[in-house]
C-alpha cells in the first residue's frame, strides 16, 4: 500500500504564457496549447514540468498579488512598483483635519440612510436623481404631498443626526 502512494505522487506543472514574444525551447514547440488562469486572466499557455518547490514559488507572487488586486482593486500601485525615492505630491490647500471630518461625515451619512425604510431610501434616491415628487410618488405609491412632507421629515431627521458635523 505504501508504495501505491510513493508512485503516484502529484506532479506539478508551471503554466508558461505563450505569446508572439513568447521564445519556447526545441523541447517544448510541439507542446499542446491550453487556456489557463494565471493571476487573475486566462490565457493560452504551455504546462511546464516543475518540483513542487519550483511551482511554488513561482506562483507564490502571483496569489499574492491576486489577493491584492482583490483587496485594493486593480487600479492601485503595487507596493513592489514603487520607487523608495518616489515622493507623494501634497496640494498646498491640503488640510488634513477637514479631508478626515469629511469621510467620518460621509460614513454617518451612510450608516444613517442604511437605517432608514426602503421607501424613504427611494424618496431620497429619486429627489438626488433629479426625479419630481409627482414621479417619485408615482413609483413609490404615494402622492406628490405625501413625498414632500416625507421627504421634508427625511431632511430634518438627518440634519438631526448629523448636527456634530455642522
Amino acid at each position: 500500500m505504501a508504495n501505491l502512494q510513493t508512485n503516484k505522487q502529484k506532479q506539478y506543472y508551471i503554466p508558461l504564457e505563450r505569446t508572439p514574444e513568447t521564445v519556447i525551447t526545441e523541447e517544448y514547440k510541439d507542446c499542446e496549447v491550453r487556456w489557463s488562469k494565471i493571476g487573475c486572466r486566462k490565457v493560452r499557455t504551455v504546462l511546464i514540468p516543475a518540483t513542487e518547490e519550483q511551482y511554488r514559488e513561482y506562483m507564490r507572487p502571483l496569489w499574492r498579488e491576486d489577493k491584492r488586486q482583490q483587496r485594493h482593486g486593480a487600479d492601485e500601485v503595487s507596493a513592489d512598483k514603487v520607487r523608495d525615492d518616489y515622493e507623494l505630491e501634497v496640494p498646498d490647500d491640503f488640510n488634513l483635519e477637514e479631508e478626515v471630518v469629511k469621510k467620518e461625515l460621509l460614513a454617518a451619512l451612510r450608516h444613517e440612510l442604511a437605517a432608514l425604510q426602503d421607501i424613504d431610501r427611494t424618496i431620497l434616491l429619486m429627489i438626488a436623481d433629479g426625479a419630481s415628487e409627482a414621479a417619485t410618488g408615482k413609483a413609490v405609491g404615494l402622492s406628490q404631498k405625501a413625498v414632500n412632507k416625507r421627504k421634508h421629515k427625511l431632511y430634518a431627521l438627518l440634519k438631526e443626526h448629523l448636527k456634530d458635523f455642522r
